[in-house]
């Protein structure tokens, strides 16, 4: 009953009792450890896709997970419990990916750390973003905005530029919609490039913008975001396109 009763409390009575982990309780961290267990479970299993019991691996990633969520967790990322499901979903596919030996060009949620100059290499590389909550939760919030124009994560990673060259030029017309009123308007009211004004405006061919346009849409709604971890790439593409001018 005590444990039902402690994992019914509100959302205060939660975010309270992670504080006082953060400042020390280790008795209080393994009480409520023990008591989210299930919750634990449920959220790895969801992203492996099966039942995880305690001796999986993943269910270890999961667990640890939920205690780097105890030491990260701050009440400005809302509720504690939404934070710790992504930090779980974000760990275990960190650790699937590693079993499937991927090393670059997967999904952008995962990131490790490199040198800032890597970035402006390749979105999809993991080593082009550091790999830090703040970019995570951006990354999630970028993939529900391109949604909206049905653009997905698979999309992007298969259709984005491998050419820095081809890059840059799909870099320089999402800036010019993000500048330009007009086609800013189009391009959030229709949801899709206002393909005939950035030809007219830009002396670009259709088939230019065609070629990178989920790219471009993927762009362009970071500009107009406030995913700051994100705009760090599109100003790392510019910043060479101005060098190579």
């Amino acid at each position: 009953m005590t444990k039902l009763f402690n994992l019914l409390k509100g959302k205060k009575g939660l975010e309270e009792r992670v504080k006082q982990i953060q400042e020390g309780d280790v008795k209080e961290r393994n009480s409520l450890i023990k008591e989210y267990i299930p919750f634990i479970q449920k959220n790895t299993s969801n992203q492996v896709g099966k039942f995880i019991d305690k001796e999986d691996d993943a269910y270890s990633i999961g667990l640890m997970a939920f205690n780097e969520a105890l030491d990260k967790y701050n009440e400005g990322r809302g509720s504690f419990l939404a934070f710790a499901s992504m930090v779980i979903k974000s760990r275990v596919v960190d650790y699937q990916r590693k079993q499937s030996r991927l090393s670059k060009e997967v999904y952008l949620s995962q990131f490790d750390k490199n040198e800032e100059d890597t970035v402006s290499d390749n979105l999809l590389a993991v080593d082009g973003f550091e790999a830090t909550i703040e970019t995570k939760l951006d990354m999630m919030k970028l993939i529900s905005e391109m949604k909206v124009y049905e653009v997905s994560l698979e999309d992007l990673i298969k259709e984005s530029p491998k050419h820095i060259d081809t890059r840059i030029k799909a870099v320089e017309i999402a800036r010019y919609i993000y500048d330009n009123p007009a086609a800013k308007d189009t391009f959030l009211k229709d949801q899709q490039l206002p393909v005939k004004e950035i030809m007219d405006a830009l002396h670009i061919s259709k088939k230019t913008i065609q070629r990178s346009r989920k790219f471009i849409i993927a762009m362009v709604l970071i500009l107009n975001s406030n995913l700051d971890t994100l705009k760090q790439y599109i100003i790392g593409i510019e910043r060479r396109g101005q060098n190579e001018t």
